[in-house]
């Protein structure tokens, strides 16, 4: 009989996520990713940032080895940017997959995480594909920018539903496919300008609803929900311009300075609500890459062990869900800081992974932003079904999470909180039928 194997571990880091996995076909070398690499910063961020190094350290000694085939970066804040800087140090990456962002939105995201002029952040946002090239010093062999999906809905798989795939090259493809294409390039006269980094031959971009093939047997497929767009109003951009090209072309910091704070204000100003002093951070968020990871074809579970990893200690055995095996519902669906807070984020969701099923195959759940009640709607636990929920937070921390409402929504379908202390993993193997 003919099996495969996989892996998800959701690595104990506190109130953020760092979430790996590996796929294994007979005669292959393992295909080895990770989704997201950060924690909350603010209070104890040293302490967090610390878990993170700790946990990047055990996966390079647990998988003996230094590369890592995918990356996908979710989001863009200071946190998770730098926990994908130290992923760099340890490890080379075959693919790193970010959400596409015009420089308007990018511009948009630096002034609501508050960005310092000299931060990483901040030169990540004005070019984030040659900002990595840089950074990386040739340890990435391609960026594949995701292109934003609401109201459009997946490629379906190369493989149909009902087709059985036997032996290693059934239809004759490459063991790794991209549905990618040749980025369009960007204007130099909008906000913080153009990223340059767009037109090196390793910078590619997602087709509209495409997906990343491994071996022909697994699949990987983001959705990137950006709607940030609309906030660039004609207003916005022609009042918000001068200052952006003086932060990007002053050679005073004073006046980078004065020209980030101006922006800032204009920003307050224009988008916040009426009752607030400043606009929330939650506009960050709404641009999250959701993922999509698990097999393609008709496939059945034969086995899983799930074991809890224990920050510090040894880890231990956990419980496996209920009624789990022989089922094909054992793919991952990733949501990072992602909402799904209203009925149009619902319904888009819901169009862009329903073509093959992927929104219930995707039964390893993690649930978006740590559980948090701004971030969900009523009801979509119902919908998503999962055999799995996962909750990555610190409960005990300042913002409590998950909230109550969305532990309500969850409880009938194994709930799992992942903190600093206890992560969460399952290794299984199946075959197809």
């Amino acid at each position: 009989m003919h099996t495969l194997e996989f892996g998800y571990r959701f690595h104990p880091v506190g109130q953020g996520l760092f979430c790996s996995g590996h796929f294994n076909r007979p005669g292959q070398q393992p295909f080895r990713w990770v989704y997201d690499c950060g924690t909350e910063a603010g209070l104890r961020s040293e302490t967090r940032a610390q878990h993170v190094r700790n946990e990047i350290a055990a996966l390079q000694r647990d998988q003996e080895a230094d590369h890592l085939d995918l990356v996908t970066l979710s989001h863009f804040d200071e946190d998770h940017l730098s926990g994908m800087l130290d992923l760099l140090k340890s490890f080379s990456v075959g693919t790193i997959l970010i959400p596409y962002l015009t420089p308007w939105e990018r511009l948009i995201v630096a002034l609501s995480e508050d960005t310092a002029t000299d931060s990483d952040l901040l030169a990540f946002l004005k070019a984030p594909t040659a900002f990595l090239l840089a950074r990386a010093d040739g340890r990435i062999e391609r960026i594949v920018l995701v292109p934003p999906g609401p109201g459009a809905e997946a490629a379906a798989p190369l493989t149909p539903p009902d087709a059985p795939i036997r032996g290693e090259e059934p239809l004759g493809l490459p063991p790794l496919l991209i549905k990618d294409r040749e980025p369009d390039g960007e204007a130099d006269n909008d906000g913080l300008g153009a990223d340059g980094g767009m037109t090196d031959p390793r910078v590619r971009a997602l087709d509209a609803g495409g997906f990343i093939l491994v071996s022909q047997a697994w699949e990987f497929v983001p959705y990137n929900d950006s709607r940030l767009e609309p906030l660039a109003t004609k207003k916005f951009k022609d009042t918000a311009r001068p200052l952006a090209v003086k932060l990007a072309h002053s050679e005073k910091e004073e006046d980078r300075k004065s020209a980030l704070g101006d922006m800032k204000k204009l920003y307050d100003a224009t988008f916040k609500s009426p009752s607030a002093k400043t606009i929330t951070p939650r506009r960050r968020n709404e641009i999250s890459l959701f993922l999509y990871a698990g097999p393609i074809g008709r496939v059945e579970l034969l086995t899983a062990e799930v074991t809890i990893p224990r920050h510090g200690m040894d880890s231990r055995i956990g419980q496996v869900p209920r009624g789990w095996r022989q089922t094909d519902r054992f793919g991952q669906m990733l949501t990072g800081d992602g909402f799904l807070h209203t009925q149009k984020q619902v319904d888009d969701f819901e169009r862009f992974y329903r073509v093959a099923d992927r929104m219930i195959r995707g039964a390893i759940f993690q649930v978006m932003h740590h559980g948090s009640d701004a971030n969900w709607k009523g009801g979509v636990a119902d919908l998503v079904k999962p055999v799995a929920s996962l909750y990555c937070s610190d409960p005990l921390g300042k913002w409590g999470h998950p909230g109550t409402k969305v532990r309500n929504d969850f409880a009938r379908y194994h709930p799992v909180q992942v903190d600093g202390v206890h992560g969460w993993q399952v290794e299984g193997v199946y075959r197809f039928l």
